[in-house]
This record gives structure tokens, sequence and C-alpha cells, in this order.
């Protein structure tokens, strides 16, 4: 077999070695590193291009230690998204059963199949699902198998989920954005795996998506998903970023040449992966009763986010501009009220909240803003009761 080349003088060949927290066994081997560019081929049809993946074996076992599945000493039920070949899945599974109860493996990649099938076949604790993450209909086939029967409701008053954690990759593609969207907007309306509550969320995110959600006020990176993020969610750095830099040394593949002083478009692979951890708040600024019109404001509005909000609200309707004298309200919390002239990207999720509460309160507001329909939503609550 050949020797899986040394990624620098810290790992050796050892640290490539997983053995099952539940058998005991050294579980099956990812291939050796000088094979991958064959065998997960950065092509269309094989379900390896636009992604990027692990393949540091310490840095899959640091990043499974921030985690923290041990706390609160409840055996967890974990759904990995995109894995690849498997390091993270390979380092979860080190974990012993009264941690990890079941891992749930999703990945429609299918150059990544035999190792995944390999670990499955090794550790009765992995379930392997050939599709996507962002098939609703995932989650619902996972729960109509039984896989989600022993998690408990509970509301999102109640803590965080002791229960059940969501982890894995981003890919860089225009589905996994969008996927990324939506379950931040589900927040709002319990839907999608929220039915069970604060689900905690460990993703390694393309580092311009990272920078979008968590752009402040006035950021250029501002726009619709910092603030839906912002206003539904916690979110932190589980580890200093830098920890796994440069690039080249922690993922695969290398990624794409841009050029001599060219910038790495946000769709290509190769940009940094930040770890980050995502919660539910426990009361989140957007509720089911205004989502819609939330998803409208910023929709609209964002289309000129480096103008003012008096210049800009008239795009929302014909008379909208009387929803200034509300949002300008002296009355209002001064973490609430809006000075006309502020750009969009300058808007705080306090002062997106006045805008929504004006907008909704508004007689004149249009009709169909809906993007997505009660029984489009009801297609994503997984089970709902």
């Amino acid at each position: 077999t050949p020797k899986r080349a040394p990624v620098n003088a810290n790992i050796t060949e050892d640290d490539w070695t997983f053995v099952s927290g539940a058998t005991g066994k050294v579980l099956p081997p990812v291939p050796p590193l000088i094979e991958w560019a064959k065998r997960y081929p950065m092509k269309k049809g094989f379900g390896s291009s636009e992604r990027s993946y692990v393949f540091n074996p310490s840095a899959a076992r640091d990043i499974v230690k921030t985690y923290n599945l041990e706390e609160n000493g409840h055996p967890k039920i974990v759904l990995e998204t995109y894995p690849g070949p498997g390091l993270l899945s390979r380092a979860l599974l080190a974990l012993p059963r009264t941690t990890l109860k079941k891992l749930i493996i999703c990945e429609y990649g299918k150059s990544f199949h035999p190792e995944l099938e390999a670990l499955a076949a090794a550790d009765d604790r992995v379930h392997l699902v050939k599709e996507g993450a962002y098939y609703w209909n995932v989650y619902h086939d996972l729960e109509e198998g039984g896989h989600f029967t022993d998690l408990p409701r509970l509301g999102f008053d109640e803590g965080i989920h002791p229960n059940f954690r969501l982890v894995g990759h981003l890919p860089v593609n225009v589905l996994s954005a969008q996927w990324l969207s939506q379950i931040l907007r589900a927040v709002s309306e319990r839907a999608w795996m929220y039915v069970y509550g604060r689900i905690p969320i460990h993703l390694l995110l393309p580092e311009p998506q990272w920078l979008r959600i968590s752009a402040p006020a006035t950021s250029r990176d501002r726009c619709k998903l910092s603030v839906i993020a912002q206003a539904n969610t916690d979110f932190t750095l589980t580890m200093p970023p830098e920890s796994l830099q440069p690039y080249t040394s922690y993922f695969f593949p290398k990624g794409h040449d841009p050029g001599k002083g060219k910038k790495l478009k946000d769709t290509a692979v190769g940009h940094n992966m930040i770890p980050v951890q995502i919660v539910p708040k426990a009361e989140p600024l957007i509720t089911s009763t205004d989502s819609d019109d939330w998803d409208f404001l910023t929709r609209q509005l964002f289309v000129n986010k480096t103008l003012s909000l008096e210049k800009s609200i008239s795009y929302l309707a014909p008379g909208a501009s009387v929803l200034l004298d509300h949002v300008t309200n002296p009355d209002l919390p001064p973490e609430a009220r809006i000075l006309p002239k502020t750009p969009i990207r300058g808007l705080t999720v306090d002062q997106w909240k006045s805008l929504a509460n004006a907008f909704s309160a508004w007689p004149f507001k249009p009709d169909n803003i809906k993007t997505m329909t009660a029984d489009e939503w009801k297609e994503i609550e997984v089970g709902r009761k």
C-alpha cells in the first residue's frame, strides 16, 4: 500500500489510523493522498467538484473536539453533511458509543461512496444516505425510517437540544448557498429539524459565506443573508481560522488558480474554510408571522444596498415613504430608530425589526409577497406533529 504523504513534519503515518470507539477495531483507512486526485476528480458527474473537505487527520480530530459532543452526558445523533471520503467521519467514530449514538452521513458524491460504505460495514452506528443534505426529502425519509424516533421535541425556551447535532462541510455551489439561507430562515417557522428544538450546527464554511453571515452593519459584505443570520441565530468561531490555514495543508482539492493578481471567485474551490457554530436564538427576532415581510424587505432593499433608506424605500411600493414616519419616531428605543439617510447596508437587525414592524402594520403593503407558501414550508417541516 502506498504510504500517505505527510502533510507536515508533525503528522506521522500513525495519525492516519482511526479506531472505532464502539468496536475497538481499526476503521477502514482513507486511500493514500497520492491517489485522491484520480479517485475524486474535480469534474461534474462525480459529485466531487465544487467541494472542499478535510484531508489532514490531525485537523479532523481537532475539529471534532470543538463539537463538544461529550457535553451534558447525553449520547448524540449526529448528521454529517458532505464528508467527502470521510476524515471527519472517522474522527467522529473514534468517540465512544456513550457519546456518539448514531452517525448519519449525507453524501451524494458517488466517488466517495466506497470509502463511506466501508465505514458503514465496520461500525453499526453509521447510516449512509447517498443524497445531498440540501434535498428536503432526505430528512423526511430519515424520520420515516425511524432514525429520529428517540429525539425529544423541545421548545425554543428549553435550551439547546441535548441529543442532536448537525456537522460537516458546506460546498461552494449555488444549491448549498440556498440551503444555508433556507435553514437560517427556517428558524422563524420552527421548520426543518427545528421542529425538535434549538439544534446546534457546526459547519466548515467557505470564507466568502462566512464573511456574508458575519458582516456587521456598514460592511461591504452586508447582505440579506447577514441580516437573517444575525436576527435568527447566534454564531461563533470554534477555532481560530488561522489554525486551518494555509488551505492546502488541511483541505483537498488544491483548488482553482485564479491567475496572478486575480481574486478567487466566490464559487471557486480553494477558499479558506472557516469553522463555525450556529445556534438558533431562544427568541429569534423574525417570527413566523412576519418572516415573509422580512424576506420581502431585505430582498427588495438590498438591490440598492448603498443607497439611503429614504431613497430606497420607494422600491417597496407606491406610498411606502410613509413608513419613514414610523421608523424615525422618537418614541422608539434608540437602537430601533432609523435616520432616513442611513444606507441599507448600515441598518442593524434591531432597525430591520423596526422597519418590519412598520411594514407589517401598513394597510397598503403589497399582496403576494410570499416566496414560500405554507405548503412549501410544510414540506420542510420534518414530521411536524
